[in-house]
């Protein structure tokens, strides 16, 4: 698994403690259905038997075991003034 970190996000994730994870939650529909959904968080994970560790340069990246993808690329999404961390799972 090949994990991508623009410039941008990994400034991010040094000004915030320098590891994030990489997880499947669930999105939820109004017809009752659920969906897996990659969910990216600052901090470390409490369980870490479950993610693998990525170490790139000053951050870490623990991705969930359970994601089954070629790449994943972390980068920032900005609405006007706000920024957050978004993941793409490939």
């Amino acid at each position: 698994m090949r994990v991508e970190v623009t410039h941008e996000a990994e400034q991010y994730i040094k000004g915030n403690g320098c590891s994030v994870m990489v997880l499947l939650g669930t999105m939820t529909g109004c017809c009752g259905g659920t969906a897996p959904m990659p969910q990216i968080h600052i901090g470390l994970p409490q369980d870490l038997s479950s993610y693998e560790k990525n170490v790139m340069g000053d951050i870490a990246v623990f991705i969930d075991k359970r994601i089954n993808s070629e790449k994943i690329d972390i980068s920032i999404s900005k609405l006007l003034w706000f920024r957050k961390l978004s993941v793409d799972i490939m």
